[in-house]
Formats: structure tokens, C-alpha cells, sequence
């Protein structure tokens, strides 16, 4: 069976997003990491909001690292009118419809150049794919940052403040990691 890998970035107090897309929340390092897991995979899923986002560059575009890698769309909505606003937009994607039931049976499916498929989406299809497709493991990458505006959480404070690390324990299955914050960059 076929197995996907997840990858989430979040804050240190769990923001997934700034300005409403992960990229706010990532680091160079992160970046690093996540290109590295997108290099290994054979197919890549996202999903329809991550798709149809003008602000993100087409994943398989000419030219690019991953242009003969197939990308899939899964989708709970209609498959053909989302297959229709990728074609709009000139996106070399594959609507793919899903229901969690269905989704072993899907997976199954998708074009892959291999057996390593990574997911590439927001929190909801991640969770869904999580939930209900049993090879399926997820690499969560927090940033040390703790941020917060008004998209991020439900607060009307607001901050940006950078930290680094300063220790990282394995308790059982619980990961602790010790921060502090980061010195200002010199002048």
C-alpha cells in the first residue's frame, strides 16, 4: 500500500498560518526540509483552497524540479467544476473526488511516479487523510516563532517574536522543546 507523508508547519503556540497560508509561519529551514520530503514524492496531493490560491507558484510548472510530477486535488465537492476552474487558471492538476471511505480505494488510483505520496494541504485534508488512511505519517516542523494577529487566533493581540532553541527532550511520545528568545541581528 501506498504511503503519504503530511507535512504541517506551525508556530511554538500553534499557529498554522499567517495572513491565512502556512508560508507566513515557515522558516528557511523549514523550507529545506519540506523541499527534501516534495523531491522523494512520486505524486502530490493538495487541496482545493491550496490549488486555486493565486499567491502560491503551479507546484509542476515547466521548467521547475517537480514538472513531470503528477498533482492531485482531492476534493469532497464536484470533481468536474473544480477540474474546470484548474483548466481556467492553466493548472496541470488532477481533480480527484473522496469521500473518507473511499480514500484507500483513491490513493490506490492516483498517477505516481512511486509508492511516496506527500500531502501537501491545509489542516482539514491533512486531518481527513490522517484519520482515515492508515500509511500515513505526519512530519510536524514548528518554527520558532510565537506568533499571533487576528487570523491566527482568536485574540486581538498581536505578536511576532523570535525565539531559538535551546534544548529538546523525548518524553515517551511527548516531544518538550526548550526555547528562548532570539537575540537581535546585529546592526
Amino acid at each position: 500500500m501506498r504511503r503519504i507523508t503530511i507535512a504541517l508547519v506551525q508556530t511554538i503556540n500553534g499557529a498554522y498560518a499567517h495572513d491565512g497560508w502556512s508560508t507566513g509561519v515557515s522558516t528557511p529551514t523549514d523550507f529545506r526540509y519540506f523541499v527534501g520530503l516534495r523531491r522523494r514524492a512520486g505524486a502530490i496531493i493538495i487541496d482545493r483552497r491550496t490549488a486555486l490560491n493565486p499567491r502560491l507558484p503551479m507546484i509542476n510548472a515547466p521548467g521547475k524540479a517537480l514538472e513531470h510530477t503528477p498533482v492531485h486535488v482531492l476534493t469532497e465537492s464536484d470533481p468536474a467544476e473544480l477540474a474546470r476552474q484548474l483548466a481556467d487558471r492553466g493548472l496541470d492538476y488532477r481533480a480527484v473526488g473522496f469521500t473518507p471511505n473511499s480514500l484507500a480505494e483513491v490513493v490506490a488510483g492516483l498517477a505516481s511516479d512511486s509508492d511516496e505520496i506527500m500531502c501537501e494541504s491545509g489542516p482539514n485534508l491533512a486531518y481527513r487523510i490522517l484519520e482515515h488512511y492508515p500509511h500515513t505519517e505526519l512530519h510536524l516542523s514548528i518554527s520558532p516563532r510565537y506568533l499571533r494577529d487576528g487570523l491566527t487566533h482568536f485574540s486581538g493581540l498581536e505578536a511576532d517574536i523570535p525565539l531559538r532553541v535551546r534544548g529538546i527532550e523525548q518524553l515517551d511520545d511527548q516531544v518538550v522543546i526548550r526555547y528562548a528568545k532570539a537575540k537581535p541581528p546585529p546592526q
